[in-house]
């Protein structure tokens, strides 16, 4: 019998922060597919025969605004993943923004390496 692991898409735009969310994701079993940008998120979600469990974006990327990505990958009638924010830049309106976007969880990236892991965990129900 196999076991599917869980899919993280993760958009990061920073290699140091992106290596060290997915090594922490692969930790606890999770499968992450890495994309540095909106282009190459937008590619990989047309390209994908499977969706992810779970989607992790940063705000502000190179090419665009990850809550914008979110909304342009979402299927009309579809379903769309729980969605994870993460942001270093301390906006006040972003946690409001997020809400009204459908985000389930949004982060500071700040928050701590633990905190990350967890709210993952509980988005994907494990």
């Amino acid at each position: 019998m196999t076991c599917v692991l869980p899919l993280v898409l993760l958009v990061e735009d920073d290699p140091d922060t992106a290596t060290l969310y997915r090594a922490l994701l692969g930790s606890e079993g999770m499968e992450v597919v890495h994309c540095a940008d909106c282009g190459e998120a937008h590619r990989w979600w047309s390209a994908s025969l499977r969706r992810p469990d779970l989607v992790v974006v940063d705000v502000r990327l190179p090419d665009g605004n990850g809550l914008e990505l979110c909304q342009a990958m979402a299927e009309p009638g579809g379903h769309m993943p729980p969605i994870m924010v993460l942001s270093a830049h301390g906006d006040p309106r972003m946690p409001s923004l997020c809400a009204k976007a459908g985000v389930a969880a949004f982060l500071d990236k700040l928050s701590g390496m633990d905190c990350f892991v967890n709210t993952a965990r509980q988005l994907l129900h494990c």
